[in-house]
């Protein structure tokens, strides 16, 4: 059966098997004639189209990003945080741009992401920030990295293993990880000559000073109390090493800023803490058809056309991390104008209204710049009703392949 796109027009009309209709009078480019015309693979810029859907990362935003940081506790050592593949911006190229931009040391969630490093011949000190169980401490063991105690129980697993050096956590009020402030000793005495480290988690330092000021206060309460016998002391995320000093101690631990995110998400701006945004993702157009009023579009039609429109076809979904959420309410950026989502994001493909000037094999920026014009990952991320993290983090590296820029030096 032949579709209704591939129907050339005849005297203003388009056959459907539904129903004859009058083709909108601003004429959406013509698939047919534009796929004979373009090589799709490559962008009507004329750069060769990386994948169906792509990101894009800068290295050297990274690297100034870490400067940044670093210019803000002058006196502390960096710990970058490169969990969950880096924030979805790739672990490798990333752990390798922050320690060549002066940080110190790197942190994970998992042993597994920490034994990938290894193996990509990082040497730096990497410490795992959640508990491990057996085989995770075994792992850690083989790949020389830092462990943390999170309880009493914790402690002494990790102590039957001597070899290991560890890094206390205390709960000062996350209420999440950590031991009591009053199982300090004991976790101390348990873990001995192993104890590298000792640390804490700020729960609230992008927006409860008082709450913050109650955590270091506790933490501060508890070093004074201990003997620690000068382990490395760190308390700082990105929010702490942006806005309180006194979380500085010997080492801060940022993560999302590194990324160029800002930690208050859409109420801030990174530029305005000499942050760059390091991650753009990317597609393209790949067809584009004319809608009638009342015409819909995407499964459940929840688009309907109310006046004649063009509509482009382009190959993301929330297989590649792109939220059904954002369905109506999302925009993207093609010929460095914001376009609306139309009706609702499937696994594989989402529509986005146009006009007559954007044709097949034309870029679209879901996250960037273009033009002069920039959405944003805190921007998305308020669309979808969630946080710039979990925008980048849910970027699935198996469907949007990934492209670095300026992979050395800056």
């Amino acid at each position: 059966m032949q579709s209704r796109a591939a129907v050339a027009p005849q005297s203003g009309t388009i056959t459907s098997r539904w129903k004859p209709r009058q083709l909108p009078a601003l004429l959406c480019p013509s698939t047919s004639r534009l796929l004979a015309a373009r090589d799709l693979t490559i962008l009507a810029s004329g750069d060769k189209i990386p994948s169906r859907t792509w990101a894009e990362v800068d290295l050297s935003a990274i690297r100034q990003n870490v400067r940044t940081l670093m210019r803000r506790a002058p006196n502390s050592r960096l710990m970058a945080v490169v969990k969950a593949d880096a924030y979805g911006h790739g672990a490798v190229p990333v752990a390798r741009a922050v320690l060549e931009a002066g940080a110190d040391a790197l942190a994970v969630a998992t042993a597994t992401e920490g034994a990938e490093f290894r193996q990509a011949g990082i040497v730096a000190p990497i410490l795992v920030l959640t508990d491990l169980l057996p085989d995770g401490l075994a792992l850690a063991e083989k790949n020389r990295l830092e462990v943390t105690a999170h309880s009493i129980p914790g402690a002494k697993r990790i102590a039957a293993r001597s070899d290991l050096r560890v890094h206390l956590k205390i709960d000062t009020g996350m209420n999440r990880w950590g031991v009591e402030p009053d199982e300090v000793g004991e976790a101390r005495k348990i873990l001995e000559t192993q104890l590298v480290g000792v640390y804490t988690h700020l729960a609230s330092a992008d927006s409860d000073e008082e709450a913050t000021e109650h955590q270091l206060a506790l933490f501060d309460a508890v070093l004074a109390a201990q003997d620690l016998g000068g382990v490395l002391v760190h308390a700082a995320n990105s929010a702490g090493t942006l806005w309180h000093p006194r979380s500085h101690h010997d080492c801060v631990r940022p993560g999302v800023a590194l990324y160029g995110l800002h930690p208050l998400g859409d109420e801030g701006d990174p530029l305005s803490e000499d942050l760059r945004p390091a991650l753009g993702l990317k597609s393209y157009v790949a067809g584009i058809r004319s809608l009638s009023p009342g015409e819909g579009v995407s499964y459940g039609l929840t688009f309907r056309a109310k006046e004649p429109m063009c509509a482009a076809t382009v190959p993301i979904g929330y297989a590649e991390g792109y939220h059904r959420i954002l369905s109506n309410r999302a925009l993207a950026l093609i010929r460095g104008e914001r376009r609306p989502l139309l009706g609702r994001v499937t696994m594989d493909t989402c529509v986005f209204g146009v006009d007559g000037t954007v044709g097949i094999g034309d870029e679209v920026v879901l996250i960037g710049e273009q033009n002069g014009a920039c959405i944003r990952a805190e921007e998305l991320a308020r669309w979808a009703g969630t946080i710039n993290y979990e925008i980048t983090t849910g970027i699935n590296a198996k469907r949007v392949e990934r492209s670095y820029v300026d992979v050395r030096g800056a």
